[in-house]
């Protein structure tokens, strides 16, 4: 049972962009298939057109890095796979017996590369598109290579590998997708732990040891379970935020070791969403998740991700200080939720958009990083691809003696970097609201538009905040200020998406 995501708007068809893959892949462009339609909660299994044999994890195998092979269809678990929605037409897919997702080994881009199983990080290397051919079958594509799911030399004997190849349409890339029967079709559960696949993870999250840390602010995780309670697993002392079945977000301040969110909970399935206050200037509250605790023949279910993913880069204005509430009251929030996408918040208090000699935080810099206790760019930009950005720094620069010659310059470097990062997203330059640096931001939206990018956009902010009602300190928006200037935002990125 593939469950949504509690706060959802309708989904929306989006077509892919599948000249421009190719042509980047290069190869020759052919007209673009339709995307098929998969049920996100049935099991298939996937049959080879020209060999008839069925794809299979080598052995039944449930590690990292199993080979993905074909074999005589027998419908057993590790034939049986299930596409789990990654947004914008892509899918990963999963194998029944083991709960890992079809993966291009090592990211490679190369003919050849090895298909193995491996666990679900979201990257690109895990994701497929799924184009319906003229006979009812079906091409894979890689997102991150751009070539599709191959019969490696046409072979028709049990055993044989499968790769990658350039797109060629011939019957060994054509793939039949056959639903299959079997205990429920439910799905993997799952057990709740950091490593369960049926977790949906949303931010920055560092794996360490047994725990995951959010990086800077308005990471949260997601997930749907049974049983009649649900609590979660926490290192040290933090402020952790949660809401279940999509009721109002609360809060359990200084909270540590094992916390019940909710008991009394019925029989059915449920969703939770929890995250932390961030780690920030004096508050060193430690950020480590350790899973979901769940009741006694309670288990994890998968959760489908929303279409859509907005990153927001900025300072404090972005973070939401010095609201009580935050991250749940900011705006970045407020327009991910209204536009029914994952967000999260790529800022820090007191950032500029330079680094500078006096220690300003220069996110043209640190946006590359997990997070602002880093000291190096660490940040694997594949474990999720936002489909859209927007930067909102300026307030701060002014203050650390950066020119507007300079600022200019970097926010060209920094509009690079954020297209480097994320191929294919929308780009949303936000004017600040002191007015600062506005000029300077808007040509260099210039720049990049005449550069040929077309997916980058100014914002212009005028008059959107009123330092005398909107503020506490004429700078810092206040939870009304935040959703005002949510309400203006929201629309702006919605016609993009």
């Amino acid at each position: 049972m593939n469950i949504p995501s509690p706060r959802r708007r309708l989904s929306r068809w989006i077509t892919a962009a599948l000249g421009a893959l190719v042509t980047a892949a290069g190869l020759t462009a052919f007209g673009a298939p339709a995307q098929a339609a998969v049920d996100t909660g049935a099991w298939y299994a996937i049959v080879n057109e020209h060999s008839g044999l069925a794809l299979d994890v080598e052995g039944a195998g449930t590690a990292n890095g199993d080979a993905a092979l074909l074999w005589t269809r027998t419908d057993a678990a590790n034939q049986q796979w299930r596409f789990l929605d990654s947004g914008n037409g892509y899918y990963r897919i999963q194998a029944r017996h083991s709960g890992l997702v079809l993966d291009v080994y090592a990211k490679s881009t190369e003919n050849g590369a090895d298909i193995v199983q491996w666990a679900d990080n979201g990257g690109t290397n895990q994701q497929w598109q799924v184009n319906e051919q003229s006979d009812g079958t079906v091409e894979l594509v890689n997102r991150n290579s751009g070539k599709a799911l191959d019969n490696w030399e046409w072979a028709t004997e049990p055993g044989s590998r499968v790769s990658q190849y350039d797109r060629t349409g011939s019957a060994a890339q054509r793939w039949n997708l056959i639903e299959v029967s079997g205990d429920d079709g439910g799905g993997q559960t799952g057990d709740g732990s950091v490593s369960d696949p049926n977790l949906q993870y949303y931010g920055r999250w560092a794996a360490d040891g047994s725990w995951r840390t959010m990086g800077w602010a308005g990471g949260y995780v997601e997930a749907a379970f049974t049983g009649s309670s649900i609590g979660v697993h926490l290192r040290n002392t933090i402020d952790v935020w949660y809401s279940v079945d999509g009721a109002p977000e609360q809060w359990r301040r200084n909270a540590s070791g094992d916390v019940t969110i909710a008991s009394g909970l019925d029989g059915g399935t449920h969703t939770v969403r929890i995250g932390f206050r961030e780690r920030a200037g004096s508050y060193t509250g430690d950020p480590a998740f350790g899973g979901f605790n769940l009741a006694s023949g309670g288990s994890t279910a998968s959760i489908a991700r929303p279409d859509d993913f907005i990153e927001f880069i900025g300072d404090s204005i972005t973070v939401g200080q010095p609201n009580g509430d935050r991250p749940f009251t900011t705006y970045p929030y407020l327009v991910g939720e209204a536009l029914g996408a994952g967000h999260t918040q790529v800022a820090q208090g007191g950032a500029c958009l330079v680094s500078t000699a006096d220690g300003c935080y220069g996110m043209m810099d640190w946006f590359r990083r997990s997070s602002a206790w880093v000291g190096h760019d660490d940040w694997d930009f594949s474990t999720y691809q936002a489909t859209a950005v927007v930067i909102n720094l300026g307030t701060n620069d002014i203050g650390h003696g950066v020119s507007t010659t300079e600022f200019y310059e970097n926010y060209i470097v920094m509009l690079e970097r954020v297209r480097q990062a994320y191929p294919d997203a929308e780009i949303f330059a936000m004017g600040v609201f002191r007015n600062r640096y506005v000029t300077e931001t808007r040509n260099a939206v210039q720049v990049r538009i005449a550069a040929g990018d077309g997916k980058v956009h100014f914002v212009d902010t005028s008059g959107w905040v009123d330092p005398a009602t909107d503020t506490w300190d004429n700078v810092h928006p206040t939870d009304a200020g935040h959703r005002k200037i949510a309400n203006l935002l929201t629309p702006i990125i919605d016609q993009y998406l």
